[in-house]
């Protein structure tokens, strides 16, 4: 073979790579979840094992690393400002920052200068986050506040304000948000997606019925029979991790064999190299 065929075939392979990449790009949202896709990788609270979990230094790694997704956790303070933090029990800040208290009696002045218990970062606002990530990155925003008349709509104005929509979904094991949700939804032109969260000890009892949500399971207790029931009603499934679980590649592909929709892991990178290969092999 002359080496001017060589050079043509090699110019192919690039041509090939390149259209790869940008039907990559055209799929990577997973706003289109209910549309055929490859499984989404969503970053747990940011690139959590990197650098420490929702801060704004997290959803920029993920940024960075060019992940379709990530997950993250929102309270509403004393004072009615949206800031991200997973928090222990009703939003205890113990294990999280250098100080102590609950996060719905602080104010954000307050809560502006404490700083993680690793890395030493500042506490982010939801205002931060989207300004961040904007034309970026999808969010799935978890709603841990169990105050839904109340904060509901602090979420919806920011939503709102930033043009958000085609970026977030909102989930919760609160699930009484999703009348929320749908009551928005009929009143409006612009749809929001709710990820219906259970427990790692919920491992049956599903609920099957809300077509165009999702159902958001722990990794272990999701099966091929519980996707296939799901996307039969018109739901995705979600599966997650923990964020102290193990992941590797074995456990990855249990979940793209029954045909899981997206994986929240702690560990983005492998989970995408894994699916590069995946599907590419």
């Amino acid at each position: 073979m002359s080496f001017f065929n060589l050079n043509k075939i090699y110019q192919y392979f690039i041509l090939l790579n390149i259209i790869i990449s940008i039907y990559s790009k055209l799929i990577r949202h997973p706003n289109d979840i209910f549309s055929p896709h490859k499984t989404f990788i969503e970053s747990h609270r940011g690139v959590n094992r990197e650098i420490f979990q929702n801060t704004l230094e997290a959803f920029q790694r993920a940024i960075q690393y060019d992940i379709e997704s990530f997950e993250t956790d929102v309270w509403l303070t004393k004072d009615n400002v949206l800031v991200i933090l997973h928090g222990g029990d009703g939003g205890n800040l113990e294990g999280y920052y250098d100080h102590p208290g609950i996060v719905t009696e602080l104010t954000w002045e307050e809560l502006s200068t404490y700083r993680t218990i690793e890395d030493n970062l500042k506490m982010p606002r939801l205002k931060d986050v989207i300004e961040l990530t904007k034309n970026k990155i999808f969010m799935n925003l978890e709603i841990k506040d169990p105050r839904i008349d109340l904060v509901f709509p602090y979420i919806i104005k920011l939503i709102e304000e930033y043009n958000y929509f085609d970026q977030i979904a909102i989930s919760s094991f609160h699930h009484e948000y999703y009348d929320k949700i749908v009551e928005y939804n009929y009143n409006h032109e612009n749809k929001i997606v709710f990820g219906f969260l259970y427990h790692k000890n919920e491992k049956d009892n599903f609920d099957y019925s809300k077509k165009g949500h999702t159902l958001n399971i722990y990794w272990g207790n999701v099966t091929k029979e519980v996707c296939q029931k799901a996307h039969d009603n018109g739901m995705a499934v979600m599966a997650w991790f923990n964020m102290d679980d193990e992941e590797n590649t074995q456990k990855y592909k249990q979940l793209f064999e029954i045909g899981v929709d997206s994986i929240i892991c702690n560990v983005p990178l492998l989970a995408r190299k894994f699916r590069d290969n995946y599907y590419f092999s």
